[in-house]
């Protein structure tokens, strides 16, 4: 944790000893900030007050975790790679259940995600953002949907480089006034932003991804040739 006094060049260790954290998300609460943290090989998700020593897991096994976020309520959402679906924990109930994507079953349409990574909850909709992975793409779940549309990233299954496409993202942050969808397009090395209701994305920071890769190899193919 780092101050935000530009004069600070130290930071503060607020959450220790946890193996292969994936995702953070940040919650202010009357008595301090509170650190969700998904934990991709211990297969869970902790809740770490400030000054704690330890964590207190929430729900139910989240096998590869990759993804965290919180509504208004409190409910946490975490996204569960390996089963190909987002649980979402109510503290009310103590209760886990499957808000997105179907339970060992991967596919490319609707009611499918495949390895879901980063997510993100609307606070003022509920609406409900996954980086679908490995199908390239984000997907949002209105609430309650029991299938999800393509807001960013084409719907095919395949990767590539061009405005309209991604590359295995792996984040979304979504500005709830705009409607905004911000993406960690990973294997493209690239954060994309796409306007409500684009049809493509435009590079806000990076670029020199995949698409570098293909010039390449054409270029040494051009070369094998004429060799």
């Amino acid at each position: 944790m780092f101050s935000l006094n530009p004069s600070s060049s130290t930071g503060t260790t607020a959450v220790f000893n946890v193996a292969d954290p994936s995702k953070i998300y940040i919650d202010d609460e009357s008595d301090g900030p509170t650190i969700y943290i998904a934990i991709f090989i211990g297969n869970r998700v902790e809740k770490w007050k400030i000054g704690s020593s330890s964590g207190v897991q929430l729900g139910v096994e989240c096998r590869s975790c990759l993804g965290i976020s919180v509504d208004k309520q409190k409910n946490v959402y975490m996204s569960e790679s390996d089963r190909h679906r987002i649980l979402k924990w109510s503290p009310e109930t103590n209760d886990t259940i499957v808000v997105a994507g179907r339970t060992d079953e991967r596919g490319g349409t609707g009611e499918y995600l495949s390895s879901p990574a980063g997510i993100y909850v609307d606070r003022t909709s509920g609406a409900l953002y996954v980086a679908d992975s490995q199908n390239n793409r984000i997907q949002k779940w209105v609430k309650n949907a029991q299938t999800g549309i393509t807001v960013a990233g084409s719907n095919a299954d395949s990767p590539a480089s061009d405005a309209a496409s991604l590359t295995d993202p792996s984040g979304v942050l979504v500005d709830e006034e705009t409607n905004i969808v911000y993406v960690v397009d990973s294997l493209n090395n690239r954060i994309q932003r796409w306007l409500f209701n684009a049809s493509k994305g435009d590079t806000i920071a990076g670029g020199f991804g995949m698409h570098i890769f293909h010039r390449v190899r054409k270029r040494e193919l051009k070369l094998t040739l004429q060799n």
